[in-house]
């Protein structure tokens, strides 16, 4: 194959061939009446046509093409002596890329392919880069990625799967609108970031001179608006996270979380059994999937698993008595490297994660967790060394996070407090006090549930890297 800069030399070249015969190789407009998909089955019919030129086959008087939209695919007939011998020598002058626009009857040839007759043709758009080859020039991932653009227009699959995201994203919506939930905005920037442990990223305000954080969560705002009045208000938005990137993280993504009055986590767990369901079969049109070569059952009864009972069998140590020392050791035995820094909540996280985490396959809820990694969940009245909190389990994976929220604004500020040493310490992920959000706690906010999840489920249910379901995932420079 010629080199690119060659291709595109004899590419330019054909598109002022086409300017010097007075055709405008990049019109404004042109008047489709059908997809691709509409004209296969349109035979006997005129249509008119509009995509993609793929696939030009053939020599002498008759040429075969394939004709690609979003719909899909058709062939093409060119004839000279339907088109005349002019209009056929404008042929030579197309590329495999080009835009063009067909007028022709439907019929369908003696090997049973709908086909279309073409009776004239337009240029709507002259392409100057040769396309990839399909089996060569674009199976690298990386290349994939950073020219998406490309990846989309060779790989229908890939188009399709970003067809059920917005299916997924709709379907969360529809199904909260139908249980009474309201859809709200909150801010992108914010003067103290919270709702999660995360490392924000930081921004300027030019006219206010005043640094800001691109939010890690959407919780304090819609906790916000729970005292402001309204009872059950969610919002689907995009977090920013300035962390490491691996098959479930990116630094930005779209996450949901909604937030119920009057409701605990009991209440949540009972609504989201179905609500994860209706989410799986609208997406992939059933009730198990499959995940890292394994079957999920989302049909099947959730269990509700008690997370110390699962710590203490599996680590050995029981996380709410064992000592920071005892979970820092652990951590260490287990061969994770911790931090000195580290607080016990974080210690239990990475031991969790280790042991525990990875042993949960079938959809599950995860209950009960420490207070110690729950600064915003409210304490188990039974426990109060634990929160009544969950977490949706699948795959070895977390896919949702809930929880009574804490409402007592005194306890609310105390664990702010006892983050903000640990943020003193050097642990960057930390909350930060949020001392306008404590003064809206005392005003008062009714008992309410809030639940969380994001995009991953998504690329759960389609098995793959969070970076494959995000059209422009964030890369590296070259």
């Amino acid at each position: 194959m010629a080199p690119i800069d060659e291709l595109r030399k004899t590419k330019i070249q054909k598109l002022e061939s086409l300017k010097s015969l007075g055709i405008n190789p990049y019109p404004s407009k042109f008047s489709r009446k059908e997809t691709c998909l509409e004209a296969q089955t349109s035979i006997g019919k005129q249509v008119t046509i509009a995509g993609r030129l793929r696939g030009l086959r053939g020599h002498g008087g008759s040429m075969f093409a394939d004709l690609v939209d979003e719909s899909g695919k058709i062939q093409l007939f060119f004839s000279r002596d339907i088109l005349g011998e002019k209009k056929y020598g404008l042929l030579k002058l197309l590329d495999l890329g080009d835009f063009i626009g067909i007028e022709g009857e439907v019929f369908q040839t003696q090997a049973g392919e709908i086909t279309v007759k073409v009776a004239d043709f337009s240029v709507l758009t002259k392409s100057i880069l040769p396309l990839p080859e399909k089996w060569h020039g674009l199976v690298d991932i990386e290349t994939r990625l950073r020219k998406r653009y490309l990846d989309l227009m060779m790989n229908s699959e890939v188009r399709q799967m970003f067809v059920k995201k917005s299916k997924f994203w709709l379907a969360v919506r529809n199904y909260l609108a139908e249980k009474g939930f309201l859809e709200v905005e909150t801010p992108v920037l914010e003067a103290i970031p919270g709702g999660a442990d995360a490392q924000p990223f930081v921004t300027h305000h030019q006219t206010l001179d005043t640094d800001f954080y691109l939010r890690i969560s959407l919780e304090l705002h819609l906790k916000r608006l729970i005292v402001g009045g309204y009872e059950k208000v969610f919002e689907i938005g995009r977090i920013f996270r300035n962390e490491g990137i691996d098959a479930e993280h990116l630094q930005d993504y779209t996450q949901m979380e909604f937030y119920w009055a009057y409701a605990d986590y009991n209440d949540l767990m009972v609504l989201l059994e179905d609500f994860y369901r209706y989410l799986v079969k609208e997406t992939t049109g059933g009730l198990k999937t499959a995940h890292d070569g394994q079957e999920i059952d989302w049909g099947q009864k959730w269990p509700r698993l008690d997370f110390n009972e699962l710590f203490s069998k599996m680590a050995g140590l029981n996380p709410v008595e064992a000592k920071k020392e005892a979970l820092f050791k652990k951590a260490q035995d287990l061969g994770l490297k911790p931090e000195k820094n580290l607080g016990k909540g974080r210690l239990i996280d990475l031991i969790y994660k280790k042991t525990v985490r990875p042993t949960l396959i079938q959809p599950c809820f995860l209950i009960n967790l420490p207070v110690e990694i729950s600064p915003l969940s409210k304490r188990s009245e039974k426990n109060p060394a634990v929160a009544e909190r969950l977490l949706i389990m699948a795959g070895g994976t977390e896919l949702g996070n809930g929880f009574s929220e804490l409402n007592d604004p005194l306890d609310q500020r105390q664990r702010f407090e006892e983050q903000q040493k640990l943020r003193e310490a050097g642990d960057e992920e930390a909350q930060m006090i949020d001392e306008d959000f404590v003064e809206a706690l005392e005003y008062g906010m009714p008992p309410t549930a809030g639940f969380g999840m994001s995009e991953r489920v998504f690329c759960f249910l389609m098995d793959k890297p969070i970076r494959e379901c995000v059209f422009f995932p964030m890369m590296k420079k070259e």
